[in-house]
């Protein structure tokens, strides 16, 4: 009897580290998925300010070379 009674209990103990775990890994998923959005949206500001910037310097360049230069005429 003393064998099932220590087999019950060492079933329990196995059943409550499973759920801990479990409850770690939930944790863990909550974080990440978390800090994934953060990157998301850290990844689209930064893509938006670089086309800003780009434009930017688009239109610089071309206003610096100003409207013959895309003609070909000697500079």
């Amino acid at each position: 009897m003393a064998i099932l009674l220590r087999n019950r209990v060492s079933a329990q103990q196995a059943r409550e580290r499973k759920k801990a775990y479990m409850s770690e890994l939930e944790a863990r998923v909550k974080d990440l998925e978390r800090s994934n959005s953060e990157l998301e949206e850290r990844l689209s500001t930064l893509q938006n300010e670089n086309q800003m910037l780009r434009q930017v310097l688009k239109n610089t360049t071309a206003n610096r070379r100003g409207p013959d230069s895309s003609a070909g005429g000697d500079s």
